[in-house]
């Protein structure tokens, strides 16, 4: 019997309507696309209002999927009050799920001791909402309060916060450091912003405002001054070290989801990141544009990782005077045979960023040792790049190492090269892997050396057998610049310290002469031979590898540009 015709559809609902159950269907991602009376009432929302707002979010821990059992969760409503609900997810034809909820509270309350109750709720309310360490709101009831706020047709702003550089106060102080400096920057917090917005945190050193009834304007205006109260408040265990917060802003408003305004504003954040830290920065859509762009550079950086879409080439460092080449630097190439060709200054940056770089550094060595293994000539040289994030992966030393002993590669036909910024940034995991690999017989060097504040400093603190001079001080080195007598520093120090000096960017004649003249014995750049594919390299009598390439004709700036990455 077809009970629908039968009573009709209207009849149905109003018995839906009258049962002690609520109820709910929503598509397969968790948005509401019916409910009865007393799932409104539950959720304080009107049907209206609740249609297509995500289930998950206004009910937190609900399940996602259907669930052979019932699943006990708790939810805290704007009265201070605490339900405990049995809730069940059963697939529907269609495509759809039915949620069935009933509130058990008043048997759950049965078995607590009626003076112990008050307390009890308290405490649950707390377990459910706060976040354990700060005491704000956690990540379930931020992404609640803005929901709800959604669902009731407001408007406003959400406000993303990240600390600058949080992971250095881990590393250097200890995990206790960074909990107590987590908990001093939410007090600043709450003092800054009162109780009239929804404040919480994310996770990690992420926090959010939800700021109702805000324009963009106002928004930027309070996120500049909680950035600057930060930045003026020493905050306990960041080692009196001056603590500053990067801020994304996303305006929201009725028909939003809550999942795309907090996309556009950790998009606003990474923007402000990006952009050197301690700044806020308003969502725009060249924001998404950006990070579609990196999305899909990662994607064919990883496809060609897997399917040998990845290629080294070789740039020869060349001793001044005897022109006989002592090395080559191996650079990274995208060739994966698809368009938009790739140069290393487009996808490096996406790279980098990521943890995908930790796949690539490891391959480049790999690669590298496989290849002097194939060629055991002593006059093959290679030095390899390692990435900043790469001084994060602990491993990396041990990978390094294992990798030279299975081989039985002498280790000082290996070298790596460190810029200077990442090793100052991550200073102590530089140094533990530069002690390792030095120990070990591998040279290593300091990139782009002189570009960062106190770069003789950094001389004294790293184990290193060698430098290589910013390209910026050897551009204008045949011009009487002040360049000069930086360089003619740096030689000096470095012959005191029984180090190697290597100069890049040797694009003219005269650069060389003024080199030399200086006292630099080993220089690379397009005067001195362009990179070419290492295959290129070893189809070569391995006589010629030690022979400084033909000269090649002068190149427009944007070319040189393009391939010293």
């Amino acid at each position: 019997m077809n009970t629908e015709s039968t009573v009709g559809a209207d009849v149905l609902a109003a018995v839906l309507d009258c049962a002690d159950m609520a109820f709910a269907v929503t598509d397969p991602r968790g948005r509401v696309r019916w409910l009865n009376k007393p799932m409104a009432e539950l959720l304080d929302l009107t049907a209206e209002q609740a249609a297509n707002r995500s289930l998950p979010a206004l009910i937190a821990g609900i399940p996602t999927e259907p669930t052979t059992e019932g699943v006990m969760i708790s939810l805290a409503t704007g009265e201070g009050e605490h339900h405990w609900l049995e809730v069940r997810c059963t697939e529907l034809p269609g495509d759809r799920l039915l949620y069935r909820v009933a509130d058990v509270s008043r048997w759950r309350e049965l078995s607590v001791d009626p003076k112990h109750r008050g307390k009890w709720q308290t405490e649950l309310v707390r377990l459910a909402d706060e976040d354990p360490l700060t005491g704000l709101l956690n990540r379930r009831a931020l992404t609640r309060a803005l929901e709800r706020r959604l669902a009731i047709g407001g408007s406003g702003v959400l406000l993303v916060l990240d600390l600058d550089n949080f992971k250095d106060i881990n590393d250097l102080r200890g995990h206790p450091a960074g909990d107590r400096v987590m908990c001093m920057l939410a007090d600043v917090l709450r003092d800054r912003l009162g109780n009239q917005h929804a404040l919480g945190r994310l996770g990690g050193d992420e926090f959010a405002v939800v700021l109702a009834d805000t324009d963009e304007d106002a928004a930027v205006e309070i996120a500049d001054k909680l950035r600057h109260a930060v930045a003026s408040v020493p905050l306990s265990g960041s080692g009196g070290t001056r603590t500053t917060l990067s801020a994304g802003v996303a305006q929201f408003r009725a028909g939003d989801s809550w999942q795309a305004v907090l996309a556009n504003a950790d998009l606003a954040l990474h923007a402000s990141k990006s952009a050197g830290r301690n700044r806020v920065t308003v969502y725009e859509h060249g924001h998404y544009t950006d990070t579609a762009l990196r999305v899909t550079v990662l994607d064919r950086v990883r496809d060609a990782l897997a399917n040998g879409g990845l290629a080294l080439h070789a740039m020869p460092m060349v001793k001044l005077g005897s022109n006989r080449v002592v090395g080559h630097e191996l650079l990274l190439r995208l060739e994966d045979g698809r368009e938009p060709y790739l140069g290393p200054g487009e996808f490096l940056p996406a790279v980098e960023s990521g943890d995908l770089v930790f796949d690539i550094d490891r391959w480049v060595v790999g690669t590298a040792i496989d290849t002097l293994v194939a060629h055991p000539y002593p006059g093959l040289r290679f030095n390899v790049n390692v990435s900043g994030r790469t001084l994060e992966d602990e491993d990396f030393g041990d990978f390094v190492l294992g990798r030279i002993a299975a081989a039985g590669v002498a280790p000082g036909r290996l070298g790596f090269e460190i810029t200077e910024t990442a090793a100052v940034t991550n200073l102590e995991a530089a140094r533990t892997l530069a002690q390792r690999l030095r120990a070990s017989g591998c040279r290593i060097s300091l990139d782009d050396f002189g570009a960062g504040f106190g770069s003789f400093v950094h001389l004294k603190q790293l184990p290193i057998t060698g430098v290589k001079i910013d390209g910026q001080f050897v551009r204008g080195i045949d011009y009487g610049s002040r360049d000069t007598v930086l360089v003619q520093g740096i030689v000096d120090i470095a012959r005191g310290l029984g180090i190697s000096v290597v100069a890049e960017w040797v694009e003219r004649a005269s650069q060389v002469d003024a080199l030399a003249r200086l006292g630099v014995r080993v220089a690379q750049g397009f005067h001195l031979g362009k990179p070419e594919p290492l295959t290129d390299l070893l189809s070569r009598p391995h006589a010629s590898w030690v022979r400084r390439p033909r000269l090649i004709p002068p190149v427009a700036e944007e070319r040189l540009s393009e391939n010293r990455s």
